[in-house]
């Protein structure tokens, strides 16, 4: 288990002493709601770019700061805000520290995830953070910790919560219409002629960046919190996701959003059992975690079984989650959602229900987070469920590298 392990000593300190660290209550809360809301963004490679986009939509809304360690990436996004004063920056402490920050948004690799959100929200700033949301057990509970001393408000970057094909699943399902519910299957099939997060700054670029050296990317900084060395790595640091030491692979990228779809419509919470099996069995010399993930999550309480599986080297069944009741069926991915009638009692296969674009709007995750620390709004994927998040992902990369079914102990707090 050395990869989910916290493997350096800065890591283990900062953890450690998290409950020392400055607890400055919420700035936010004693500030006048229609106060502009100014926003730091910490990462703006492919996906903070698009975050940065999302969030400058919301009203009164401002980006002022933008930090990132490579140059390339700070002066996109600095090209990009609507703020052209905001300030650039890759000294990520002194940027959540700054007094006159209300929010951070966090899109780093994920093994930066932690120590960031820990310390924002000790600053007394509101978090937006990427799933997964971290790497290891200590570092959801340091993150819950601080979210709840210093009373502040973590979304969790799951958008399938807002996504109105997922809520209208939501709102048929505990309407009862699917009857007794022991199923739900969730699938992830996907590859291009190329491996699978072969990209570079932008999800369409397989071409590394040729300004992308170590006079334009902090690779020190970069490498600080990996409990790793090495030589500057153009592929690491882009394609961090292929390696244990920065991320949790498949589980954290892909298995935690349709995991957390069931989670949504269902609400069945952290396993009680968990089974992962996987391996490097068509890309395998690209990387070091999986490229196919299989998992049986198992909630013999509720009499429910929730499967997830991944392959990189095929798309037949695309993304979708599929929800099997006794009287009905839901079909659900991010642009459809469709409501089946149980086949066994009826000779119709086509759906009794399908949503149509347009109905049951809501607003974008991004924005529901601005509102939500405004109190004009619930965080729709907040602290409570990115515990349950972060709980699963480290149980499915446990059983994977203990090659045995884990339990969760819910008294104790840990993972058996």
């Amino acid at each position: 288990m050395a990869a989910m392990s916290d493997s350096t000593v800065g890591r283990r300190n900062f953890l450690k002493s998290a409950p020392m660290m400055g607890a400055a209550p919420a700035i936010l809360s004693q500030r006048n709601v229609n106060d502009k809301m100014r926003v730091a963004m910490v990462g703006v490679g492919t996906r903070g770019i698009y975050l940065l986009e999302q969030v400058q939509e919301s009203p009164n809304t401002e980006i002022a700061v933008i930090c990132d360690l490579y140059d390339a990436n700070l002066a996109r996004a600095q090209k990009t805000a609507f703020n052209k004063k905001a300030e650039v920056s890759k000294d990520w402490e002194k940027v959540v520290a700054r007094k006159d920050i209300d929010a951070v948004m966090i899109a780093t690799p994920d093994f930066w995830h932690a120590t960031m959100a820990v310390r924002a929200a000790q600053a007394g700033k509101h978090v937006y953070v990427e799933k997964g949301m971290c790497r290891t057990l200590e570092e959801a509970k340091a993150i819950r910790r601080a979210v709840r001393d210093n009373k502040v408000t973590l979304q969790l970057g799951h958008h399938q919560n807002s996504e109105s094909p997922f809520l209208k699943a939501q709102e048929i399902y505990q309407a009862g219409k699917l009857g007794k519910t022991c199923l739900a299957r969730t699938y992830i099939d996907r590859t291009n002629p190329w491996p699978e997060w072969q990209f570079y700054r932008q999800y369409d670029n397989q071409v590394v960046p040729a300004d992308a050296t170590t006079q334009t990317v902090d690779w020190e900084k970069f490498q600080e919190n990996s409990g790793v060395k090495t030589a500057f790595d153009p592929e690491r640091f882009f394609r961090w996701r292929c390696w244990w030491e920065y991320g949790t692979g498949i589980a954290g990228d892909l298995m935690s959003h349709q995991w957390d779809g069931v989670n949504l419509i269902v609400g069945m919470g952290i396993p009680q059992a968990v089974q992962t099996m996987g391996g490097l069995y068509f890309w395998k010399k690209d990387r070091e975690v999986p490229d196919q993930w299989h998992v049986m999550f198992e909630y013999p309480k509720q009499e429910l079984n929730v499967t997830f599986a991944c392959t990189f080297h095929n798309r037949h069944e695309g993304t979708k989650t599929v929800i099997l009741g006794r009287d009905a069926s839901l079909d659900v991915a991010s642009n459809y959602c469709r409501l089946y009638d149980a086949e066994w009692k009826t000779k119709s296969t086509a759906p009794v229900y399908e949503w149509k674009k347009g109905e049951m709007e809501v607003t974008g995750h991004q924005r529901n987070w601005i509102d939500a620390i405004r109190g004009e709004d619930k965080p729709r994927c907040g602290m409570d469920r990115a515990w349950e998040e972060a709980v699963t992902i480290v149980m499915s990369v446990e059983s994977y590298f203990k090659e045995r079914k884990v339990k969760w102990d819910p008294v104790n707090e840990v993972v058996v």
